[in-house]
Protein backbone atom coordinates (compact mmCIF):
# COMPACT_ATOMS: atom_id res chain seq x y z
CA UNK A 1 0.00 0.00 0.00
CA UNK A 2 1.39 3.39 -1.01
CA UNK A 3 1.81 5.93 1.81
CA UNK A 4 -0.22 9.06 1.18
CA UNK A 5 1.93 11.14 3.61
CA UNK A 6 -1.03 13.44 4.19
CA UNK A 7 -0.57 13.65 7.95
CA UNK A 8 2.89 15.23 7.88
CA UNK A 9 2.09 18.81 9.01
CA UNK A 10 -1.67 19.15 9.31
CA UNK A 11 -3.22 19.70 12.72
CA UNK A 12 -6.98 19.44 13.09
CA UNK A 13 -8.90 21.89 15.22
CA UNK A 14 -12.63 22.06 15.93
CA UNK A 15 -14.83 22.60 18.94
CA UNK A 16 -18.50 22.80 19.81
CA UNK A 17 -20.89 23.29 22.70
CA UNK A 18 -24.65 23.51 22.89
CA UNK A 19 -25.44 26.06 25.60
CA UNK A 20 -23.77 28.04 28.37
CA UNK A 21 -24.86 30.81 30.77
CA UNK A 22 -23.68 33.22 33.43
CA UNK A 23 -26.20 35.25 35.46
CA UNK A 24 -25.55 37.90 38.13
CA UNK A 25 -29.12 39.12 38.71
CA UNK A 26 -31.84 38.37 39.75
CA UNK A 27 -29.98 35.29 40.94
CA UNK A 28 -26.33 34.42 40.59
CA UNK A 29 -25.98 31.25 38.57
CA UNK A 30 -23.32 29.77 36.33
CA UNK A 31 -23.80 27.08 33.71
CA UNK A 32 -20.58 25.73 32.22
CA UNK A 33 -20.64 24.96 28.47
CA UNK A 34 -22.90 21.94 28.03
CA UNK A 35 -22.15 19.08 25.65
CA UNK A 36 -18.74 20.65 25.14
CA UNK A 37 -16.22 18.82 22.97
CA UNK A 38 -12.82 19.60 21.42
CA UNK A 39 -11.18 17.72 18.56
CA UNK A 40 -7.73 16.25 19.10
CA UNK A 41 -4.93 17.60 16.90
CA UNK A 42 -4.55 14.27 15.10
CA UNK A 43 -8.25 14.27 14.16
CA UNK A 44 -10.51 11.36 14.81
CA UNK A 45 -13.90 11.78 16.45
CA UNK A 46 -15.34 13.21 19.64
CA UNK A 47 -18.83 13.69 21.03
CA UNK A 48 -20.57 14.86 24.19
CA UNK A 49 -24.11 14.85 25.53
CA UNK A 50 -25.88 16.66 28.36
CA UNK A 51 -29.13 15.63 30.01
CA UNK A 52 -32.12 17.85 30.79
CA UNK A 53 -31.41 20.95 32.86
CA UNK A 54 -33.50 23.65 34.56
CA UNK A 55 -32.18 26.57 36.62
CA UNK A 56 -35.14 28.28 38.34
CA UNK A 57 -36.65 29.61 35.14
CA UNK A 58 -33.45 31.37 34.07
CA UNK A 59 -32.42 28.74 31.55
CA UNK A 60 -33.51 25.24 30.70
CA UNK A 61 -33.21 22.64 27.96
CA UNK A 62 -34.39 19.09 27.41
CA UNK A 63 -31.43 17.64 25.54
CA UNK A 64 -28.06 18.78 24.21
CA UNK A 65 -25.32 17.06 22.22
CA UNK A 66 -22.30 17.94 20.11
CA UNK A 67 -19.86 16.22 17.80
CA UNK A 68 -16.51 16.99 16.17
CA UNK A 69 -14.43 15.03 13.69
CA UNK A 70 -11.40 15.27 11.45
CA UNK A 71 -9.96 12.96 8.81
CA UNK A 72 -8.35 12.86 5.39
CA UNK A 73 -10.57 12.28 2.37
CA UNK A 74 -8.44 10.18 0.01
CA UNK A 75 -11.00 10.43 -2.80
CA UNK A 76 -10.77 14.22 -2.98
CA UNK A 77 -7.34 14.76 -1.46
CA UNK A 78 -8.68 16.99 1.31
CA UNK A 79 -8.41 17.28 5.06
CA UNK A 80 -12.01 17.43 6.30
CA UNK A 81 -13.14 18.75 9.65
CA UNK A 82 -16.64 19.10 11.05
CA UNK A 83 -18.28 20.43 14.20
CA UNK A 84 -21.95 20.50 15.10
CA UNK A 85 -24.07 21.11 18.14
CA UNK A 86 -27.76 20.66 18.95
CA UNK A 87 -29.90 21.89 21.83
CA UNK A 88 -33.54 20.83 22.14
CA UNK A 89 -36.34 22.32 24.21
CA UNK A 90 -34.41 25.53 24.88
CA UNK A 91 -35.79 28.28 27.13
CA UNK A 92 -33.80 31.37 28.18
CA UNK A 93 -35.69 33.53 30.69
CA UNK A 94 -38.93 32.89 28.75
CA UNK A 95 -37.66 35.41 26.18
CA UNK A 96 -35.96 33.06 23.76
CA UNK A 97 -37.39 29.61 23.22
CA UNK A 98 -36.88 27.01 20.50
CA UNK A 99 -37.75 23.39 19.94
CA UNK A 100 -34.34 22.88 18.38
CA UNK A 101 -31.22 24.88 17.55
CA UNK A 102 -28.69 23.27 15.21
CA UNK A 103 -25.26 24.68 14.38
CA UNK A 104 -22.95 23.10 11.79
CA UNK A 105 -19.51 23.93 10.52
CA UNK A 106 -17.56 22.00 7.88
CA UNK A 107 -13.98 22.76 6.85
CA UNK A 108 -12.10 21.51 3.79
CA UNK A 109 -8.39 22.01 3.21
CA UNK A 110 -6.03 20.81 0.51
CA UNK A 111 -2.47 20.07 1.70
CA UNK A 112 -1.01 20.15 -1.82
CA UNK A 113 -2.34 23.01 -3.95
CA UNK A 114 -1.75 25.90 -1.55
CA UNK A 115 -5.40 27.00 -1.65
CA UNK A 116 -7.26 28.51 1.27
CA UNK A 117 -9.44 26.47 3.56
CA UNK A 118 -13.14 26.39 2.68
CA UNK A 119 -15.80 26.80 5.39
CA UNK A 120 -19.51 25.95 5.22
CA UNK A 121 -22.41 26.36 7.68
CA UNK A 122 -25.08 24.63 5.58
CA UNK A 123 -27.50 22.73 7.83
CA UNK A 124 -27.57 25.31 10.62
CA UNK A 125 -31.13 26.28 11.58
CA UNK A 126 -33.73 27.21 14.21
CA UNK A 127 -36.86 25.13 14.71
CA UNK A 128 -39.94 26.83 16.18
CA UNK A 129 -37.99 29.85 17.39
CA UNK A 130 -39.87 32.38 19.53
CA UNK A 131 -38.63 35.71 20.86
CA UNK A 132 -40.66 37.43 23.58
CA UNK A 133 -43.47 35.03 22.70
CA UNK A 134 -43.51 35.93 19.00
CA UNK A 135 -42.90 33.13 16.47
CA UNK A 136 -39.87 33.94 14.31
CA UNK A 137 -39.46 32.26 10.96
CA UNK A 138 -35.90 32.99 9.86
CA UNK A 139 -34.09 30.77 7.38
CA UNK A 140 -30.38 31.42 7.64
CA UNK A 141 -28.73 32.71 4.46
CA UNK A 142 -26.27 29.83 4.42
CA UNK A 143 -26.07 30.12 0.62
CA UNK A 144 -24.42 33.56 0.94
CA UNK A 145 -21.57 32.15 2.98
CA UNK A 146 -21.39 29.00 0.89
CA UNK A 147 -20.59 31.37 -1.96
CA UNK A 148 -18.02 33.18 0.19
CA UNK A 149 -16.43 30.10 1.68
CA UNK A 150 -12.85 31.38 1.92
CA UNK A 151 -11.34 34.27 3.81
CA UNK A 152 -10.15 36.09 0.67
CA UNK A 153 -13.63 35.91 -0.90
CA UNK A 154 -15.20 37.53 2.16
CA UNK A 155 -12.44 40.13 2.48
CA UNK A 156 -12.86 41.13 -1.17
CA UNK A 157 -16.66 41.23 -0.87
CA UNK A 158 -16.44 43.40 2.24
CA UNK A 159 -13.99 45.77 0.55
CA UNK A 160 -16.41 46.20 -2.38
CA UNK A 161 -19.47 46.41 -0.05
CA UNK A 162 -21.12 43.33 -1.51
CA UNK A 163 -21.73 41.74 1.90
CA UNK A 164 -22.88 44.83 3.81
CA UNK A 165 -26.37 43.38 4.27
CA UNK A 166 -24.83 40.65 6.43
CA UNK A 167 -22.62 42.75 8.71
CA UNK A 168 -23.57 42.56 12.38
CA UNK A 169 -24.65 46.10 13.19
CA UNK A 170 -25.09 46.92 9.53
CA UNK A 171 -28.80 47.63 10.01
CA UNK A 172 -27.94 50.24 12.64
CA UNK A 173 -26.41 52.40 9.90
CA UNK A 174 -29.91 53.72 9.17
CA UNK A 175 -30.06 55.43 12.58
CA UNK A 176 -28.92 58.99 13.20
CA UNK A 177 -25.91 59.28 15.51
CA UNK A 178 -28.03 60.73 18.33
CA UNK A 179 -30.56 57.89 18.16
CA UNK A 180 -27.83 55.27 18.08
CA UNK A 181 -26.20 56.84 21.13
CA UNK A 182 -29.58 56.75 22.89
CA UNK A 183 -29.98 53.10 22.01
CA UNK A 184 -26.55 52.31 23.47
CA UNK A 185 -27.48 54.21 26.62
CA UNK A 186 -30.70 52.23 27.01
CA UNK A 187 -29.18 48.86 26.09
CA UNK A 188 -25.72 48.64 27.60
CA UNK A 189 -25.05 45.41 25.71
CA UNK A 190 -24.84 47.57 22.57
CA UNK A 191 -22.09 49.85 23.86
CA UNK A 192 -19.37 50.00 21.22
CA UNK A 193 -21.64 49.35 18.25
CA UNK A 194 -21.51 53.01 17.25
CA UNK A 195 -17.80 52.60 16.55
CA UNK A 196 -18.50 49.73 14.18
CA UNK A 197 -21.30 51.66 12.49
CA UNK A 198 -18.92 54.57 11.85
CA UNK A 199 -16.47 52.14 10.28
CA UNK A 200 -19.15 50.65 8.02
CA UNK A 201 -20.03 54.19 6.85
CA UNK A 202 -16.48 55.14 5.84
CA UNK A 203 -16.18 55.69 2.07
CA UNK A 204 -12.88 53.77 1.90
CA UNK A 205 -12.20 50.42 3.47
CA UNK A 206 -9.01 48.39 3.91
CA UNK A 207 -8.56 45.51 1.49
CA UNK A 208 -7.94 43.20 4.42
CA UNK A 209 -9.55 44.09 7.74
CA UNK A 210 -8.12 41.03 9.51
CA UNK A 211 -11.42 39.89 11.00
CA UNK A 212 -15.11 40.18 10.14
CA UNK A 213 -18.40 39.88 12.01
CA UNK A 214 -21.37 38.67 9.99
CA UNK A 215 -24.81 37.19 10.59
CA UNK A 216 -26.66 34.88 8.18
CA UNK A 217 -29.82 35.96 10.07
CA UNK A 218 -29.32 39.66 9.32
CA UNK A 219 -32.23 39.70 6.84
CA UNK A 220 -34.67 39.22 9.73
CA UNK A 221 -37.39 41.88 9.53
CA UNK A 222 -38.98 42.17 12.99
CA UNK A 223 -41.96 44.22 11.81
CA UNK A 224 -42.70 41.87 8.92
CA UNK A 225 -42.69 38.98 11.40
CA UNK A 226 -45.51 40.68 13.29
CA UNK A 227 -43.47 41.36 16.40
CA UNK A 228 -44.52 43.83 19.11
CA UNK A 229 -44.01 47.47 18.18
CA UNK A 230 -42.15 48.30 21.39
CA UNK A 231 -39.46 45.78 20.46
CA UNK A 232 -36.91 47.02 17.94
CA UNK A 233 -35.21 44.74 15.45
CA UNK A 234 -32.06 45.60 13.53
CA UNK A 235 -31.47 42.48 11.49
CA UNK A 236 -29.97 39.85 13.78
CA UNK A 237 -30.02 42.23 16.78
CA UNK A 238 -33.31 42.43 18.71
CA UNK A 239 -33.77 45.03 21.46
CA UNK A 240 -36.35 44.19 24.14
CA UNK A 241 -37.31 46.99 26.57
CA UNK A 242 -36.49 46.40 30.25
CA UNK A 243 -34.81 43.13 29.35
CA UNK A 244 -31.85 43.43 27.01
CA UNK A 245 -30.53 42.19 23.68
CA UNK A 246 -30.98 38.96 21.76
CA UNK A 247 -28.56 38.24 18.92
CA UNK A 248 -29.03 35.52 16.34
CA UNK A 249 -26.51 33.58 14.27
CA UNK A 250 -23.27 35.52 14.70
CA UNK A 251 -20.30 34.39 12.65
CA UNK A 252 -16.76 35.62 13.29
CA UNK A 253 -14.27 35.18 10.47
CA UNK A 254 -10.48 35.31 10.80
CA UNK A 255 -7.73 34.40 8.34
CA UNK A 256 -7.60 30.76 9.40
CA UNK A 257 -10.76 30.21 11.42
CA UNK A 258 -14.52 30.71 11.65
CA UNK A 259 -16.92 30.47 14.55
CA UNK A 260 -20.72 30.33 14.43
CA UNK A 261 -22.82 31.15 17.50
CA UNK A 262 -26.53 30.60 16.92
CA UNK A 263 -27.89 32.67 19.79
CA UNK A 264 -26.71 35.09 22.44
CA UNK A 265 -28.94 36.61 25.13
CA UNK A 266 -27.64 39.64 27.04
CA UNK A 267 -29.77 40.80 29.98
CA UNK A 268 -29.00 44.39 30.94
CA UNK A 269 -32.06 45.73 32.77
CA UNK A 270 -34.36 43.74 35.05
CA UNK A 271 -31.61 41.14 35.19
CA UNK A 272 -27.92 41.02 34.42
CA UNK A 273 -26.04 38.25 32.69
CA UNK A 274 -26.72 36.11 29.71
CA UNK A 275 -26.56 32.88 27.79
CA UNK A 276 -25.36 31.67 24.43
CA UNK A 277 -25.17 28.48 22.49
CA UNK A 278 -25.25 26.63 19.24
CA UNK A 279 -21.53 27.27 19.10
CA UNK A 280 -19.32 25.57 16.53
CA UNK A 281 -15.98 26.51 15.06
CA UNK A 282 -12.73 25.35 13.64
CA UNK A 283 -9.48 26.42 12.08
CA UNK A 284 -6.64 25.29 9.86
CA UNK A 285 -2.92 25.80 10.53
CA UNK A 286 -1.42 28.81 8.71
CA UNK A 287 1.00 26.76 6.61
Amino acid sequence: MKCSRHHSQHMYHASAYSVSAEFERPKKHSLAPQASVVLAGHGGHGSSRASAYNADGLISFKNAYSEVGGSFDDCHGLHTTHAWSVVEGLNVADMLTADRVVARMAIYYSPTDGSEASYDITGSYFENLRIAGHPIDVKLATHVFHGHDTYSKLAKAHHTRKTDDWLVGGKLVQLEDEKLAGLEDEYHALIGMSGLVKEWKKPKRPEDRGSYWFSPANHLDWKAQGGSSEIQGFGSIICIPKFGIIRLAEMVVHHHSRTLRMFRVQMCSSGHGGADGGNTGGSTPPL
